[in-house]
């Protein structure tokens, strides 16, 4: 809440400043509402295309605001309410000329937070149709003006397929935030289409870490199509454009995503949906409408939002470069520049001056010629190492990428929900030492986490080995149980969890192993699917030998078949018609990471038993 404090004292004495110095000159307010956070990359592109020939549109004066309402990051929305609240303030006097609310569900959210300017200042709604199953908000007849979006994922998948005849297998990452599930849902609605020539698999949620396992065992002939990875399964944000160049640099197979966001940053690009484009448009519209034209006799191709756009790189990387399914009128990212075949004619006219010329003076300027011609050679040479280093750090930092943030988020949010307690109780005269003095240890522990994580970032790039936590193993299997009872109780399966009397200390890495945990639980669910009760129920024990622990983990359920017992940890092998045969690979390479086996194979009296083995940590 103290950033929010700030930040709305800041941006009103800014806005403050404009009002008053531009008042005179009648100068026209501007103000584009975004209902998420700066981060959102769509955002980004809509304001490239937004502020494209902005100012070269007509000689009259303009103050753009944008505002970022950042839904969801703070409690009880109370930015978005500061932010309302400042300007039915500071507009009291002066007149909005324009507003522009930009998907998701902007103009709702300005609605019921009791925005004035929306009664009595023209408005443009741009809004993706259908997003979350939503309808269209009550407008005033009179003063809005909706820009409805249309998004169809069936032209950027014709593309692909097209660019890639021979790849039959389609896997499709998504993350769980709103606009991830709905990005997904016009995928898998596409994709419909496409079902009897191609088999699609969907990953949606998969924590980051879990989804660069699965990437990287990619089988061939595959196509990688992410729509949007904003928030992952344990509700961590997510870089996509960081995401998409990591996976996109390391990965065997293409990727693609379905709009203009990411294609300069590792997506191939196809016939893709353009924010750029939807700016531009809605560019267009605040000019007309400013101009004075009636909003019912303004045109919008609502369907034509679609680009033809590549990255160049990525297509020389799979030799299309030169393919004739793509149109010669296409955007191209990352082009090289020919100088050659751009000057070819004034190299021309230059090279015969240079032949005249030197047949002139050729006894004169010899020594010259070699001189000058040792220092280029030399500034090439150091120009390509240094480009050579630059690549190297950037390879570097996109293996780094996911793990950063997947680290640092979650100190970084604890000192943000600490820093907005204190100012609460300071607010209501209620803080007392104590309290202070626990927030402050609190904050100054978490910065201490944050720190050690980055120690850590910097010793894996030093090739040093992160210290492994040690903890009570038993702790995390019935942790691991707590979090498993719904689905356990929905399935009407009993968990039995023969515990120690004393405590199994392990190191590494706690999350990963209550992962294993989770994924063996969720096979023996379902391979019990068809067991009768009672011999409905899953039995957990450890065994202690050697300075070992293993815990079994056995079911009643149909055993495992034959033809894949030998290959049961392998990438995409199932002995589920609805698994995908990923958990098992993803828990042999965690147990692996911690110095640890894991196996399977039938019980006796029917089911099946998975157990793995760690080495004990000794209690000093």
């Amino acid at each position: 809440m103290k950033k929010c404090g700030y930040k709305t004292i800041i941006l009103s004495f800014l806005f403050f400043i404009p009002i008053a110095v531009y008042s005179s000159s009648n100068v026209k307010n501007i103000v584009v509402f975004f209902s998420l956070n700066p981060a959102v990359p769509g955002y980004q592109s809509f304001i490239e295309g937004f502020r494209s020939s902005f100012y070269e549109q007509t000689d009259e004066h303009y103050n753009l605001l944008i505002e970022y309402l950042d839904m969801g990051r703070f409690p009880d929305d109370v930015h978005a309410q500061n932010v309302v609240r400042m300007y039915n303030e500071r507009f009291k006097q002066t007149r909005i000329d324009l507003i522009i609310t930009v998907a998701p569900r902007t103009y709702e959210i300005l609605k019921k937070l009791g925005l004035e300017a929306l009664k009595t200042s023209p408005v443009i709604n741009v809004e993706i149709d259908n997003f979350s199953g939503n309808s269209k908000p009550d407008f005033p007849a009179d003063n809005t003006f909706e820009i409805r979006i249309k998004l169809n994922a069936k032209k950027t998948l014709k593309t692909v397929f097209e660019l890639f005849p021979d790849r039959k297998n389609v896997f499709v990452f998504s993350g769980i935030a709103p606009s991830d599930q709905f990005f997904m849902s016009a995928t898998r609605q596409a994709t419909k289409s496409f079902e009897n020539t191609h088999k699609f698999t969907f990953f949606s949620g998969l924590p980051i870490d879990s989804a660069l396992l699965v990437l990287q065992d990619m089988p061939d002939k595959s196509i990688v199509i992410i729509p949007s990875y904003l928030i992952d399964s344990r509700n961590i944000p997510i870089s996509s454009t960081l995401f998409i160049s990591a996976i996109s640099a390391q990965n065997k197979v293409p990727v693609f995503t379905l709009s203009d966001n990411f294609i300069k940053r590792g997506g191939i690009g196809g016939n893709v949906f353009s924010f750029f484009k939807m700016g531009n448009e809605t560019r267009k519209v605040s000019f007309e409408i400013l101009d004075g034209k009636p909003m019912k006799d303004i045109i919008v191709d609502e369907d034509g939002f679609y680009q033809q756009m590549y990255d160049w790189q990525q297509l020389k990387r799979w030799n299309l470069e030169k393919s004739g399914l793509i149109p010669s009128d296409s955007i191209f990212y990352n082009k090289e520049f020919n100088f050659i075949t751009e000057y070819k004619w004034y190299l021309l006219a230059a090279l015969l001056f240079t032949i005249l010329e030197t047949i002139l003076i050729i006894f004169l300027n010899r020594n010259n010629r070699q001189n000058k011609l040792f220092i280029l050679q030399k500034a090439e040479t150091e120009g390509l190492y240094r480009e050579l280093i630059r690549e190297d750090r950037l390879l570097r930092m996109a293996e780094l990428t996911a793990s950063l943030s997947h680290e640092l988020n979650q100190p970084l949010t604890a000192i943000l929900y600490n820093a907005q307690a204190g100012n609460l109780f300071l607010k209501s005269g209620k803080l007392d030492e104590a309290q202070a003095r626990e927030i402050f240890d609190n904050i100054i522990e978490d910065d201490k986490r944050a720190g050690g994580i980055i120690s850590g970032i910097r010793s894996l790039m030093k090739s040093e080995d992160r210290e492994n936590e040690t903890f009570n193993l038993q702790d995390v299997i019935q942790d691991t149980i707590n979090i498993y009872h719904s689905e356990a109780v929905q399935h009407n399966i009993q968990v039995v969890f023969s515990q120690s009397d004393y405590p199994v200390l392990v190191s590494g890495d706690r999350i990963q192993l209550q992962q294993v945990l989770l994924n063996l639980l969720s096979n023996a669910t379902r391979a019990m699917k068809s067991t009768a009760m009672p011999q409905k129920k899953i039995e957990i024990k450890q065994r202690l030998t050697n300075g070992s622990v293993t815990v079994f983990v056995r079911d009643y359920g149909t055993g495992i078949s034959d033809s894949i017992k030998d290959k049961l940890f392998k990438p995409f092998i199932t002995n589920h018609n609805s698994g995908l045969g990923i958990g098992l690979s993803i828990s042999r390479s965690i147990i692996e990471r911690h110095h640890g086996t894991i196996k399977a194979e039938n019980a006796e009296g029917g089911g099946a038993e998975f157990f793995f083995t760690l080495k004990i940590m000794k209690d000093e």
